[in-house]
Formats: structure tokens, C-alpha cells, sequence
């Protein structure tokens, strides 16, 4: 007998070992020390669970066979698999490449030791395949996203009129970095979740079990089926996409959510390919603009692809500290009790969503959080862990280029050629956030800002793209010299 071997982040509606002759049986294991290694928010591992069990359901409702290890049982990962072979006598054992790093190979020594044939399928959680990807970064040793990109565009015909890319233009984000307007806009609501028995059960379960763990497990809010993602997707084509990208980077202090998709949490656990969620908005290209349609595209087609291949092409960034950050990361960052007074306005807005949510849109996590961080001087992994461990789209696959590269500049350049500071100006012309431009002027973002620019001069000199703000912060120098 040859088993499949069912990973959390792999919950296709159609996985490869569905579909294999050879495979007899579908292995799910719960391991409780999966979900400890961090403070994971109650969220994300209702999340995950729950749509484990849900894709169990489904193989049992259509006749398979599935074995389970459970949550309560207490077993470790290995040891949960260990058992279902000593219960099943499988003789084989097939998984879907894992793509964080260090899983295939645990899983192929746990095999070799246990004298378990394997067969290991292909990733399916990108569009690019590995070799693919892994080819494109072995040619270009110093990349960049918009080669890639459009590299992405010409290889898949997404968003291409023969040659040239749709509109003439590959890239609208210049037509996308627009603020709220004043006057308000009406923001869609997200799709009303409906519990059923599985999900119920989960969320109990988590709530006793994990009660120490950041957010609130009762108050889930996320679909948890492959059918559940791809409506909450249609939905965002049909309510929200029309304004992404206008607004694609805009934040509001009363808003979590504005135009943005959420669906990410369901796409890196496999409820919804990246296939279906770019034909999803492909469709909709002859009634939203093509502004919106490019920059979404973009994010799931160009940015998340591209953060795959880095973090496989460079082991490295796991480890970097270009600026030589050192500040531990208080308590309060996972438990949101006894904040301090003085956090700004943004800083303590957007923490209370991600704890109430496990979720704060990109350009929230990139300008509000992750600059307040890299301005602070925290250290970068401190910083990683707690993305990680927060957020219920979070892998590190994703994580460590995301957050120790473009977010902390931890790598000094490598995948983002400037850091993403800023000082409260640009937090308030996009979000509003103090009473005026003045208090934004005055706020502790830019006092830090300026502070930060001081302190890194010498390693941030010779960035072109920094040129102008570090002649500002020289003249100010002077002046209060």
C-alpha cells in the first residue's frame, strides 16, 4: 500500500495524489507542536485545521480512504506519521514538495528511517514551476522585480497582446498610489462566513486549547473550504477590484480592509490557485480598469512569485542585519495589553487589527508596522518572527524576503534598493491619520525618520535613491549645529 501525505499549506481542491493510481490511502496529521513553535494567532491555526479537516471530510464523503492523527492525541509530527504507517502498513509515502525550506528533507529522512518508498510531487502553489524560477534567478545574480515581472507576463501570455503587454504599458503603478478622498467612499463589506459543524468545533478547540495564543478564536472570520475561497474571490471581482487599484496603497484609520482581495490566506494553503485567482480578475478586464486588473495581477503574477524565488535563490537573507538592528521586541507586541502611551496613532491602530484580524493590508505592514520597526531599530529576525507568528497568510517562504528584505533592509538591498521609511507626511497624505499636516510634521515618525537617516548615514550613502533625503537630513544637521 502507498499513502499520500496531506500537508496543511496543500488543501487543493484537486491535488496531484487525488489523481495517482498508486496512492491507496490520505494521511492527515494534527500536531500540536506545529502550532507552538510560535505564538501562531488563534486564527491562523483555526484556519489551517479547520481546512485540513474539511479536506478530509471531502475525501472520505467520495469514498477514499483517510487516516488521521488528531490534535488531541498530543503527537508530534513525525511521530503522528510514524503511527499511521504502523497502523495502515503503507509501504510508500507521497507528499507535494513543501515550499518552505527544511520540510522535504525532514520528511525524506523520517521515510528513509521508517524503509518507506516516496514519490514527491511538484509545488503547485505558484504559477512558475521550480526550475523555472530557479533558472530566471541563477541568470540575474542581482534582480529585479519588474524584470521578472514582465519575464512572468511574456512565459505565461498574462495580460500580453502578442509581444507587447495590454495597454502598452506593463506596469500602472503610477496610477495607483491615490489617498481616500475626502469625502469618504463607500467600502464593500467582506463575505459573511457561515459556520458549519467542522468549523464550530474547531474554533472551541483552538479557544481552550491555544487560550494563549494572540487573537480571539470565536470571532473567525475566513473560509475554510476550496467552494468558500472561490466565492469570497468572485466577490472581490465583482465588489472591490473596480477601486483596488486607485487605491491600492490608501489606508483609512476606521477601514482594515478597503479594496483589497484578503485572499491571500486562503491562496498559500491551496483553497484557490493562483491560476483561478488570475483568471478570476482577468475576466472582469471589460468592466474595471485596467489600472486595477494590472496591479493586482501584479501582486499575485509578479511580487509573490518573486518572493518565492528569492528567498530560494538566497539563503542568506534568513540571517542578514546590513544595518546592525538590535532591539528586542517587547511583550506587548504579541499580547497588545499595557501599549505604551507615546505608540503613534498609526502604529497602535494597525496593531489592534492584526490582532483582532491576524491581518493588516500590504501597504499597513510595509509603511506603518514595518517602518515603525526598521525606524525603532529592532532586530530583523525579532521582527520576522513576529510577522510570522501575527498574520494568518504568513509562511517562511514568504516572510523572510518580505520582511527581512524589503521591509527591514536586513539584506542591505538585495531585494528591495532602498528601505521603506518614511516620516508622518506620507502616513498622513495616505491615510490621514493626525488632525493635521502639521501634527504628522511634528509626530514621532518623524522624529525617528530623521533619526534614522543620522544614525545610518555612512551605510546608506552612495544609494542614489536616498541622495535627497540625506541631504535634508544634513542641512538639518547643520542648522541645529
Amino acid at each position: 500500500m502507498k499513502a499520500a501525505l496531506i500537508l496543511g499549506t496543500q488543501l487543493f481542491a484537486q491535488h496531484p495524489a487525488f489523481d495517482d493510481p498508486d496512492i491507496d490511502a490520505f494521511f492527515f496529521v494534527e500536531s500540536p507542536a506545529r502550532f507552538e513553535k510560535m505564538p501562531y494567532h488563534q486564527h491562523k491555526i483555526v484556519l489551517v485545521l479547520a481546512a485540513m479537516r474539511h479536506a478530509a471530510a471531502r475525501l472520505e464523503a467520495d469514498g477514499r480512504a483517510v487516516h488521521r492523527v488528531e490534535l488531541a492525541e498530543g503527537l508530534s509530527f513525525a511521530e503522528g506519521v510514524e503511527r499511521l504507517v504502523g497502523e495502515t502498513g503503507a509501504e510508500g509515502l507521497a507528499w507535494m514538495s513543501a515550499t518552505d525550506r527544511g520540510v522535504d528533507e525532514r520528511l525524506g529522512r523520517l521515510c528513509a528511517r521508517l524503509g518507506l518508498r516516496t514519490r514527491v510531487y511538484p509545488d503547485d502553489l505558484f504559477l512558475t514551476p521550480a526550475d523555472l524560477v530557479d533558472g530566471w534567478f541563477a541568470e540575474h545574480p542581482t534582480p529585479v522585480m519588474e524584470d521578472f515581472y514582465r519575464w512572468q507576463r511574456r512565459r505565461t501570455g498574462v495580460l500580453m497582446d502578442g509581444e507587447k503587454p495590454v495597454g502598452r504599458r506593463w506596469n500602472f503603478d503610477a496610477d495607483n498610489r491615490e489617498p481616500l478622498p475626502k469625502g469618504g467612499l463607500p467600502i464593500p463589506a467582506l463575505p459573511t462566513l457561515e459556520r458549519d459543524a467542522i468549523l464550530e468545533r474547531t474554533i472551541t478547540e483552538v479557544a481552550d486549547r491555544f487560550a494563549g495564543h494572540p487573537g480571539d478564536a470565536t470571532q473567525f472570520w475566513l473560509p475554510v473550504t476550496p467552494d468558500g475561497a472561490r466565492g469570497w474571490l468572485e466577490t472581490f471581482v465583482a465588489e472591490r477590484l473596480q477601486n483596488f487599484g486607485r487605491y491600492e496603497d490608501a489606508m483609512a484609520h476606521d477601514e482594515a480592509f478597503l479594496f483589497h482581495s484578503v485572499v491571500s490566506p486562503m491562496l498559500n494553503i491551496g483553497l484557490v490557485t493562483v491560476r483561478e485567482v488570475v483568471d478570476a480578475a482577468l475576466a472582469a478586464v471589460d468592466d474595471v480598469p485596467l489600472a486595477s486588473i494590472e496591479g493586482f495581477v501584479r501582486q499575485v503574477v509578479g511580487w509573490r512569485e518573486y518572493m518565492r524565488g528569492m528567498y530560494r535563490a538566497h539563503p542568506v537573507l534568513e540571517r542578514t542585519n546590513f544595518l546592525g538592528q538590535e532591539r528586542r521586541l517587547e511583550g506587548w507586541w504579541y499580547t497588545n495589553e499595557d501599549v505604551p502611551d507615546d505608540l503613534p496613532e498609526p502604529v497602535r491602530t494597525v496593531l489592534g487589527r492584526v490582532h483582532r484580524w491576524g491581518y493588516a493590508h500590504h501597504i499597513e505592514r510595509l509603511m506603518v508596522l514595518g517602518n515603525w520597526f526598521l525606524l525603532q531599530g529592532y532586530e530583523p529576525r525579532e521582527v520576522t518572527r513576529w510577522f510570522s507568528a501575527l498574520f494568518v497568510d504568513a509562511y517562511e517562504w514568504v516572510m523572510v524576503p518580505n520582511v527581512m528584505g524589503m521591509s527591514q533592509y536586513a539584506d542591505g538591498g538585495l531585494v528591495a534598493t532602498k528601505p521603506y521609511i518614511s516620516g508622518g507626511a506620507y502616513l498622513q497624505r495616505m491615510g490621514s491619520w493626525w488632525s493635521s499636516g502639521r501634527e504628522a510634521k511634528e509626530s514621532a515618525f518623524t522624529d525617528a525618520y530623521w533619526r534614522f537617516l543620522d544614525d545610518h548615514e555612512d551605510q546608506l550613502t552612495g544609494n542614489h535613491r536616498l541622495a535627497r533625503p540625506l541631504a535634508q537630513m544634513r542641512s538639518r544637521r547643520e542648522a541645529a549645529e
